[in-house]
């Protein structure tokens, strides 16, 4: 997964790419995701501070699978293009290109009064959709914080995007609806990470 600047754009199967003026190194070279990750799809010998801090985790946060790693029963491929809606410098198109969709997850996730997601990453494309509340979304590669509503619904790429979703409500929840796309069947749909420096 690469995260990078084209003009034009070009896509490549299973990649993100952003159209931005720097190349982030992909998913295999991001040293604080490597000891998570590895835990996270079951190798043995490394530990968490082996290579990174600590993961974040989640505060005032719970997810309750809906349907779990629902495979297709048809050859799915899947390539979600957005660009973001804020004032000030935008990162332009965002392409996630899923060569396989993989699985399905589906869950319902909700934050209590200032809960956290904690900082995380997802193996392929999330569709959140907000029923109740608000979400500040920051993600870490531009440290850019975007407000999400009831009623609204975005993308986040995945394959490697580090983020963050907090309630900034002290006194409601917020509850989505969150489809996994690209989930490898019996991996875990979110890899949480050490905290990003924003």
């Amino acid at each position: 997964m690469n995260i990078q600047r084209h003009t034009p754009p070009v896509c490549r199967r299973g990649a993100v790419h952003r159209h931005r003026t720097r190349r982030l190194p992909g998913l295999a070279g991001l040293a604080g995701l490597a000891a998570p990750l590895a835990l996270a799809v079951g190798f043995t010998g490394v530990t968490a501070n082996a290579l990174a801090s600590e993961p974040d985790r989640p505060d005032g946060f719970t997810a309750r699978i809906l349907a779990g790693h629902t495979d297709f029963a048809d050859d799915v491929a899947a390539q979600f293009r957005f660009t973001y809606k804020e004032a000030g410098d935008s990162p332009g198109e965002v392409v996630a290109d899923l060569g396989s969709a993989g699985t399905v997850v589906i869950a319902e996730v909700e934050w209590e009064p200032n809960g956290s997601s904690g900082w995380h990453t997802h193996p392929g494309a999330v569709v959140v959709a907000i029923v109740e509340g608000t979400l500040e979304v920051t993600n870490a590669d531009e440290c850019v914080t975007r407000t999400y509503e009831a009623g609204q619904a975005w993308i986040d790429p995945g394959q490697g995007n580090i983020h963050v979703a907090v309630n900034p409500s002290g006194e409601d929840r917020t509850r989505v609806y969150a489809t996994f796309f690209g989930v490898p069947s019996g991996e875990p749909g979110t890899v949480h990470v050490p905290p990003a420096d924003c």
